[in-house]
């Protein structure tokens, strides 16, 4: 359905004959019929109650809608649009033969946005035909307006969220994600672990190989630290630098300990030279881990803390290995 179209809901035949020889006339084309509450909710795809799921991609204008029908009457069968989500914008022109104040209320208590009275004129129909069309031609366009900010919002905030060079989580994604973890696995009484990872005489690398083989080192390492951790619940990060850091929710340090084994696997079995390197003439990685249980009182930073010292310690003998450092049974830092 196409811009500019109408449904005309009336069960008598000559007055929806009418009102189509009416719109045919101000240059409507795109005109359909329901002869009653079931016929209308039929068009939607609807069940006779005006329940379930409307069809898709339904794309209507204006609804001409009478209020005297058998069975459901048009101020419920208005009603019953209303609720749906998907059709609630749609404009409804409630069309009356009863000039009554309590007529007139329900008909915009319930969400029409217009009426018009039987007999129905010609130039009074176009007009408020017109009207209908233009506003919901300028909410159509406010709404896509609306889903295009959001849709860049969404976007901005990803971006936001991503590391601009190895395309992984940032550090702020990070900061936010060890939160909300740490609370849950306080909730749940699980255990969470911390990996901190960095690649070890990467300035020297840099100094040798230069900045831009540098930046393509640090994508590769995330691409093979990203295999390592493939929990759906897990999350590997940029930390900073040449550093990197895993989240693992419900893992203790021995379980954390094998897959900070298994990224070092990783990067070894990728052979990417670094032949002035004091350790290997290839590429390799060291990693600080820590695990504990929260406990009310205690904050993700002893956790950060406990790594941090194991990853120092690993790099002080040279890097290429893996250190276990737990927080003491008394820190409730």
């Amino acid at each position: 359905m196409g811009k500019g179209s109408i449904l005309i809901v009336d069960d008598a035949p000559e007055s929806r004959i009418l009102l189509r020889r009416m719109l045919a006339g101000c240059g409507y084309g795109a005109i359909y019929e329901a002869d009653g509450a079931a016929a209308v909710f039929a068009f939607f795809g609807l069940d006779a109650d005006g329940g379930g799921e409307p069809l898709d991609h339904l794309d209507l204008d204006l609804i001409l809608l009478d209020i005297v029908m058998p069975g459901l009457d048009g101020i419920e069968v208005c009603r019953r649009l209303k609720g749906v989500e998907v059709l609630r914008d749609i404009p409804i022109i409630m069309v009356t033969a009863a000039n009554t104040d309590s007529n007139l209320r329900a008909v915009f208590e319930i969400g029409a946005m217009d009426y018009l009275h039987k007999p129905v004129k010609r130039v009074e129909l176009c007009a408020r035909v017109k009207s209908a069309l233009r506003l919901k031609e300028e909410m159509d366009r406010r709404l896509a307006l609306t889903r295009e900010l959001e849709q860049a919002n969404q976007r901005l905030r990803r971006m936001a969220m991503v590391d601009g060079l190895t395309g992984i989580a940032n550090r702020r994604c990070f900061d936010e994600f060890l939160d909300r973890e740490w609370r849950r696995c306080q909730r749940d009484g699980w255990s969470i672990a911390v990996c901190l990872a960095d690649i070890d005489f990467f300035k020297l690398y840099n100094d040798i190989y230069g900045h831009l083989q540098g930046d393509d080192v640090l994508k590769q390492v995330a691409a093979l630290f990203q295999q390592a951790v493939n929990r759906p619940g897990d999350l590997v990060a940029r930390f900073g630098g040449e550093e990197f850091v895993f989240v693992l929710s419900g893992a203790d340090a021995e379980g954390a300990g094998r897959i900070a084994q298994r990224a070092m696997d990783l990067v070894a079995g990728a052979a990417i030279p670094h032949l002035h390197s004091p350790v290997s003439e290839y590429l390799t990685v060291c990693f600080g881990v820590s695990a504990t249980t929260p406990r009310p009182g205690t904050y993700p930073r002893l956790l950060l803390d406990c790594a941090d010292k194991a990853l120092y310690d690993a790099k002080q003998t040279r890097g290429n290995r893996v250190v276990t450092l737990l927080p003491s049974a008394d820190d409730s830092r």
